[in-house]
Order: C-alpha cells, then sequence, then structure tokens
C-alpha cells in the first residue's frame, strides 16, 4: 500500500478535564519530537477528546493549548460525582448487560432523574472556554448519544450542528453537566458506553487511539478491546496514561486544578510513544 492512499484516523476519548489536559500534552510531546497526526484523515473524538480533536484539526496553536490547561480553573468549575449519580451509572451498566444502546438509553434517564447542579450559562463559558474553534474543521467528528434511544450518532461539518453545540452534547456527562438538545432531541455524552468509540475507525488503514480512561465496562468493550478488533484489518495503536500521568491526573476526572499536571505528564509520555507512532503513521 504506498503512502499516498493511505487512510489514517485520530481517536481521542473522553476523561473530563484531565482528560482533555493528559491528550493536550500526549500530542504536544509528539509535537515536540516531530510526530504531527493533523493530516489525519478523520479525527474522531468523544466527550474531553471532541474538544481536544477540535482545536486540534482545526491548526490551533498547541503551545498555546497546552498553556491553556494551567488556567483552566478559571472556567471550569471542580465537580464529583454525587454517590447517588454513581450508584445509577453503575445501575446502568448491569442492567444493559453488555448492550450499547440500552446502556446509553439508561443514561439518558439517569441525565432526566439527576438534573446537571451546574446552570447553563457556566455549562456554556467552560465549553466556549475549552474551543478555539468557531466552525467545524473538515476532518472532525463528534460522537453523541441519543437520550431516548441511546444510539450513537457521529456528527460533521454537513450536519448542521454547530461545532459548539456538538461538542457540548458529546461532553454532557449525566448528572454533571447539563444534556443537550438539538433538533427536538436529548443527548448525552457518548463516552458513557465506550471508552473512546475507536470501533467507528473501522475502514481506515492506520488508526491511533489516545484514550485516558481505557476500561471497558459490564461487556462493554475496552479501547485495547476496540484496537485488537481494529488490528484485524488495520494498524492501530492504543495510548492510555502511563503511570506518572496516572499520578498527575488523580481520581476526579472533573478536577480542573490537575489539568496542567495531567498535561504536563502526558507531554512527557507524547515524547516517549513519538518513535513508535511515527513507525506506524
Amino acid at each position: 500500500m504506498s503512502e499516498s492512499t493511505t487512510t489514517r484516523a485520530l481517536v481521542l476519548g473522553g476523561g473530563g478535564i484531565t482528560g482533555i489536559g493528559w491528550e493536550v500534552g500526549v500530542l504536544a510531546g509528539l509535537l515536540d519530537e516531530g510526530v504531527d497526526l493533523r493530516n489525519a484523515d478523520t479525527v474522531i473524538g468523544t466527550s474531553a477528546g471532541s474538544f481536544v480533536g477540535t482545536n486540534f484539526s482545526s491548526g490551533a496553536d498547541w503551545d498555546e493549548i497546552f498553556a491553556a490547561q494551567a488556567r483552566a480553573v478559571d472556567h471550569e468549575p471542580t465537580m464529583k460525582t454525587d454517590p447517588a449519580v454513581f450508584q445509577a451509572w453503575q445501575e446502568a451498566f448491569r442492567s444493559g448487560q453488555g448492550d450499547a444502546a440500552k446502556i446509553g438509553a439508561a443514561f439518558g434517564e439517569i441525565a432526566r432523574r439527576f438534573p446537571s447542579p451546574v446552570p447553563t450559562e457556566v455549562r456554556k463559558d467552560a465549553v466556549r472556554s475549552r474551543l478555539r474553534a468557531d466552525r467545524w474543521p473538515e476532518t472532525m467528528r463528534v460522537t453523541i448519544t441519543d437520550a431516548v434511544t441511546g444510539e450513537i450518532k457521529l456528527l460533521g461539518p454537513g450536519d448542521g450542528v454547530n461545532i459548539e453545540t456538538a461538542t457540548a452534547a458529546s461532553g454532557a456527562v449525566p448528572g454533571i453537566w447539563p444534556s443537550v438538545v438539538i433538533a427536538k432531541r436529548e443527548y448525552v455524552d457518548a463516552g458513557m458506553v465506550s471508552a473512546a468509540n475507536a470501533s467507528l475507525a473501522a475502514g481506515h488503514d492506520v488508526v491511533v487511539v489516545l484514550a485516558p480512561m481505557p476500561a471497558g465496562y459490564a461487556g462493554i468493550p475496552s479501547a485495547q478491546d476496540d484496537v485488537d478488533r481494529l488490528n484485524e484489518t488495520a494498524t492501530a495503536l492504543l495510548a492510555s496514561p502511563d503511570e506518572q500521568s496516572r499520578d498527575a491526573i488523580g481520581s476526579n476526572p472533573y478536577d480542573p486544578t490537575r489539568a496542567s499536571a495531567a498535561a504536563a505528564a502526558g507531554r512527557q509520555q507524547g515524547r516517549a510513544l513519538a518513535a513508535q507512532i511515527r513507525d506506524i503513521w
């Protein structure tokens, strides 16, 4: 296969505000070593990854994006998962029995049972502070979950949804952030039913997946499961936080005070991953 006909996908998974920091750092570390993934034919972002991917594929100044992680606390409230919400999440996984659509619909119900404590304007400010693009990059795709059917939908520049709304929906963690209505339908975070939705990159020849929270739950495939399946027909690589990055990220993915440390650890990890990713990209 010639280089000119090779198709490449970059997949960026969910992981809260610290996941944004870590992904920003990994991409910065790769750039430090001359590995630039912005020539991907497709960038697929879920939740945190939707913000990172939009900025990255738009050509934003990555040094500025990296530096901005230290200012995340200026726009991001520190959120914690209410114990009742967390219990409802666990029940959604158990009752769904590995059926992604059933689990997605259950998370939609959780969003209705446990409205976000965050005012709409605060959420809008957080979303706007994360983005450096006001229009869709041509290669960008964003995942969202229909809060009634549980279906995963992939939005792109031709779908008539502005990028701010799409990313807000992709990151609408039930019980944490408000759900988002698009064309009279309610949508929530697509990361609740898949670590990175990496399976959506099927059909590309080379796939790089960054997954801050790579685990699978109750029959839902992990990011590694998806990458193993992709490797049956393509060349796919998964990067998830190493020990240093996990320590920097901490236990609460919604804590903006840790975004800068997550970015710094991710940058170191990105530099270490550069040779391996260069070889396949």
